[in-house]
């Protein structure tokens, strides 16, 4: 029997929607090309929300994303009252309206289950072909593309595969989206396939020489390694024993086969046990950059020194001694390379209760919500608990690349969060 034409027509919109919302993480690594489909979908959040008001209104999907993003927005508009440089803090608060329809967009395009089994489907072989790309890198010294492996400083060279020369965030971005990849695998293929893709991420991510991307590859280890372990004990025996030993070969490897490996290593030892110089490496440069961070907070309690401020008062609040003042021209770092010191800085104390409202909210969501939507949620959950682990450095929260990012992860949890509220109610209905 034939579908009604608007079954077919609505099922088509849908499915176009959904690619869409794909089309984010498809072009994150082309520059600011980003933007185009974050906006076609902030335009299509605002019709949706003028046209679905009432409906949108007893969507829980809807209400957690609005309250998180409230929590978000209103300290930058509070940052606004006292902001260094105001003209920049409004331009946050305003650029920062486009996450809140786009994510309206994506709440309404993955409503269903299903719709999250695709789009999930969708990003692990996404997430996959960067991670090969990337093998191929490390292993030929030029990607598929054909970008060469850059040099992030001067004598370092660090695996960035299709991000090409768009700064050292392939690391970064890999350990934030490979739990899409990982859980589509641990659902769909063997246990060997999964050991694979682990242990190749793994070595990429240890190769690429970024150190908060191997403290983030290490907590999502020990987050994942718990997940499997609660669900399949004998699974998570088998995964983690070889896993164990093959990151076990592969460091080793790396640490005698590769010089820029091995350097990264002693370097970050000698920082950590004091045996090298405060100021020898990136480690160095942020503990100058973490005192003047501190001193802001100390100066500016309430509500900070405004979005994005960061640099413009930096020179102000800098420790003495300041290795960037005392440069030739004075430098002045963009932000403070950690997320609780950047909120805390930029928006005081109102950022941070924020900050913290927010990620307990999300958390109790997660908590709260049926069995069926935990699993629907779990490789979002996983992303941001990347992305907002706080015992490790951070790009700056309020810029154009991580902010797409986070807004998006933010809005595929609510989205599953809403898929599964919704799930369950039509179940109790119909035993009902």
């Amino acid at each position: 029997m034939d579908r009604p034409a608007w079954t077919v027509a609505w099922t088509e919109r849908s499915q176009l929607a959904m690619l869409l919302v794909w089309s984010c993480l498809l072009v994150l690594p082309v520059g600011r090309l980003v933007e185009v489909p974050v906006m076609l979908m902030a335009i299509g959040g605002v019709y949706l929300l003028i046209k679905h008001w009432n409906r949108f209104l007893a969507n829980p999907a809807f209400k957690l994303f609005g309250v998180v993003f409230l929590l978000a927005w209103v300290p930058i508009l509070i940052s606004l009252i006292d902001a260094v440089r105001p003209q920049t803090t409004a331009t946050v608060a305003l650029n920062h309206l486009r996450f809140a329809f786009s994510g309206i967009f994506i709440i309404h395009a993955l409503s269903s289950f299903q719709a999250h089994r695709r789009f999930v489907f969708l990003c692990a072989w996404l997430v996959l072909f960067w991670l090969l790309d990337g093998i191929v890198q490390a292993a030929f010294g030029r990607d598929l593309f054909g970008f060469a492996i850059p040099e992030s400083e001067p004598g370092v060279e660090r695996i960035n595969a299709l991000f090409g020369n768009e700064g050292p965030v392939y690391p970064t971005a890999l350990t934030v989206f490979c739990p899409l990849l990982w859980e589509h695998a641990r659902r769909h293929w063997n246990v060997w396939a999964l050991a694979v893709i682990l242990v190749g991420t793994i070595s990429i991510v240890l190769m690429a020489g970024t150190r908060s991307a191997w403290i983030s590859i290490v907590v999502l280890l020990l987050a994942y390694w718990i997940l499997v372990w609660v669900r399949y004990r004998r699974v998570a025996l088998r995964i983690s024993a070889t896993a164990l030993v093959a990151a076990a070969v592969t460091v080793t490897a790396l640490t005698f086969g590769s010089q820029q490996f091995a350097a990264r290593v002693e370097s970050s030892v000698g920082t950590l046990t004091g045996s090298t110089g405060v100021f020898s490496d990136a480690l160095g440069h942020r503990y100058w950059i973490a005192r003047g961070a501190i001193n802001m907070i100390a100066a500016h309690p309430v509500n900070g020194v405004g979005a994005q401020g960061f640099r413009y008062a930096y020179a102000e609040h800098a420790a003495a001694g300041d290795p960037y003042l005392s440069a030739d021209p004075p430098i002045a770092p963009y932000h403070s390379h950690q997320l609780w010191l950047q909120i805390l800085a930029e928006s005081g104390v109102i950022g941070g209760v924020g900050l913290a409202a927010l990620l307990v909210l999300l958390l109790m969501a997660g908590v709260r919500a049926p069995a069926a939507a935990r699993q629907c949620m779990w490789p979002y959950a996983l992303c941001l608990l990347v992305a907002y682990f706080p015992i490790n450095s951070h790009m700056a929260i309020y810029s154009s690349f991580w902010s797409q990012i986070v807004w998006w992860l933010i809005a595929l949890y609510c989205a599953a969060y809403g898929a599964g509220a919704a799930e369950h109610e039509g179940a109790r209905r119909g035993s009902g």
